[in-house]
């Protein structure tokens, strides 16, 4: 597992959240439930206090200690604090290679501290979780450098946020070309534009819990390949939810779901790809209009309008000639259509009485500004456009973005005082979020380098509450 560098007020966001791990037991193999989790200790001393819990056949009351590292017991000097004595769990995120000492910490009376390694138990990639976790701050969380960087100019600051936009935008683009040449290493062709563009807003569908899940089943949509066999709107449904693998086993009666089942008995020897178990797609913790489902039908929908409706050169139109270039695509991508069942349902047989917006206008917001404008601003320089491209960063910098669209965006702007009015700016700020925020890299930080300039930096990462 390669390791990030989360601190510890992050593996206590993690920690605090059991939707995250599973089937938790100590080093010892001990089986491990928390009966209480306690409460946060935000002074010297354990994380934890007077939390509960049950090792094997016994129950402990006591204090809770979470660390990044198995090692990080002794390197605190914990051993010889009577304010650990307590302890009776310690939580780590990585175990330590070759040392297995440091799986048995003791406090100061030489009591051995059960121990449980918290990446060996969750459920689902750390990299999921990280990024889940940093799009949704808690209100504790706090900048490295807040309140100090009050002090850095705000030319400085919009010279450094208008760089790092630019980065932002190049690495997206970069993220597109790179699946581009994955799929072909000719990239020019019209179709390659369109599988990968259906991939990306696939996985833009899926969001934080249905984001691989989406990704697996656009990549087994082969363009080059339906374009051939010319399907309908319902036989593309068919392919779409029979490679998701919700026709399995479906025993609701309706019309829709029967055709649907009949068309997938003869498109699934035609692809013979492998199908998704069912299973694997989440709804917990889902609002209804966030069901996979629902997002599978818009997909159906993208998908047919990308083989019989150009969308791909509509999109490259409205942004070389239309003189509001947002409301035309949010007016082309909200007006793709799915089959009717899919205004009264979220999920197969599950029917509501009031009619349903397939897709919300912050997820379309989402894609334009994640996906599309990337993707087109990438075709731009691919076939030298170089007015398009001038076009793209135009509508980059100067489109009028909400502010505080976020978690992320509301804290960076609070506490950086500057307001987000565009694309760009709204971009820039989770570029200094994700990638010299959380990851402690003031120093290499333009508002970081004046902030702690007199002085050492020393793991400022600590101060960001999560």
């Amino acid at each position: 597992m390669k390791k990030l560098g989360l601190n510890e007020d992050f593996i206590c966001r993690i920690w605090e959240d059991k939707s995250y791990y599973i089937g938790l037991k100590t080093c010892n193999d001990e089986s491990v439930e928390i009966l209480d989790y306690g409460k946060k200790n935000h002074d010297a001393g354990p994380d934890y206090k007077d939390a509960k819990v049950k090792i094997g056949d016994a129950v402990y009351r006591g204090s809770i200690e979470i660390h990044r590292s198995l090692k990080d017991w002794y390197l605190h000097n914990h051993k010889g604090d009577n304010k650990y004595n307590d302890v009776i769990l310690h939580v780590v995120f990585y175990g330590d290679e070759n040392d297995e000492l440091n799986t048995n910490p003791r406090v100061k009376k030489s009591r051995i501290v059960p121990t449980v390694i918290l990446s060996e138990h969750l459920t689902r990639s750390i990299h999921e979780i990280w990024k889940e976790i940093i799009n949704n701050p808690s209100p504790a969380f706090r900048l490295p450098c807040f309140p100090e960087n009050k002090i850095v100019s705000h030319s400085i600051l919009t010279d450094w946020l208008s760089s790092l936009s630019m980065v932002r935008l190049n690495f997206k683009s970069e993220r597109i070309n790179y699946r581009l040449t994955e799929i072909s290493s000719d990239i020019k062709k019209k179709h390659y534009w369109e599988q990968s563009l259906f991939e990306f807003i696939c996985e833009a569908l899926g969001y934080s819990k249905n984001k691989e899940q989406f990704l697996r089943l656009s990549n087994k949509i082969e363009l080059s390949h339906i374009k051939t066999l010319n399907l309908s709107r319902m036989q593309i449904d068919s392919l779409l939810f029979g490679l998701s693998g919700f026709l399995n086993d479906l025993r609701f009666k309706n019309q829709y779901i029967e055709i649907l089942k009949a068309d997938w008995k003869i498109l699934k020897d035609i692809f013979r790809k492998e199908i998704t178990d069912k299973s694997e797609w989440n709804f917990f913790r889902l609002r209804p209009p966030n069901f996979p489902t629902l997002r599978i039908a818009y997909a159906s929908g993208l998908l047919f309008e990308i083989l019989h409706g150009n969308l791909f050169r509509d999109i490259i139109k409205i942004y070389e000639d239309s003189a509001n270039v947002k409301t035309e695509l949010e007016k082309r991508l909200a007006n793709i259509t799915v089959s009717e069942y899919w205004s009264t349902h979220y999920n197969f047989g599950k029917e509501t009485k009031s009619k349903i917006n397939v897709i919300g206008r912050e997820r379309i917001t989402d894609i334009i500004s994640n996906i599309i404008l990337p993707a087109v601003y990438l075709y731009s320089q691919i076939f030298h456009k170089e007015n398009l491209k001038k076009r793209v960063e135009f509508f980059y910098r100067k489109e009028k973005q909400k502010s505080g669209n976020n978690e992320v965006t509301r804290v960076m702007e609070k506490q950086l005082d500057i307001k987000v009015h565009s694309i760009a700016d709204e971009q820039a700020l989770i570029q200094l979020h994700n990638y010299y925020c959380v990851k402690g890299r003031c120093s290499e930080c333009e508002i970081g380098k004046i902030v702690f300039s007199n002085d050492k930096v020393n793991e400022p990462l600590r101060i960001i509450l999560y």
